[in-house]
């Protein structure tokens, strides 16, 4: 059975989204990493122009629905800030990730968050993004 994965891009100035290499970039990396693995990129969930630390992401939701409605494997981001900058509710939503058996990765950090190092360093990494 084929790895099924959703990913999720997000950059937060109206000039990251007019220079359009930030959401490139993001997408780029997401398509080289399943790609190498063999795993079908089913989509790519994008919010341009919308801060992390913002409640209305209407992507994320749609995200988060997704994994509800069992239609991912495997959630990917490029970097961890580009999910959440609050620790708080990135453990929620990995707590939710979790709990309907999809995997996170985050390609740039490239740990595994399952290990008690990967959750350790999760903390720190969550951490520093509400810097």
């Amino acid at each position: 059975m084929t790895t099924r994965v959703i990913g999720y891009i997000r950059v937060s100035t109206s000039e990251q989204v007019e220079e359009g290499h930030s959401l490139d970039a993001q997408r780029a990396a997401i398509e080289q990493f399943c790609t190498s693995r063999g795993w079908e990129l089913v989509e790519i969930k994008i919010e341009a122009g919308i801060s992390a630390t913002k409640g209305d992401r209407p992507a994320l939701e749609a995200l988060l629905e997704a994994v509800e409605q069992g239609l991912c494997d495997v959630v990917i981001v490029h970097a961890i800030d580009r999910f959440y900058r609050d620790l708080q509710a990135l453990l929620k939503a990995l707590n939710h990730l979790r709990q309907h058996n999809v995997t996170f990765i985050s390609i740039m950090e490239n740990l595994d968050f399952t290990t008690p190092w990967g959750k350790l360093a999760l903390a720190v990494l969550g951490t520093l993004a509400e810097i």
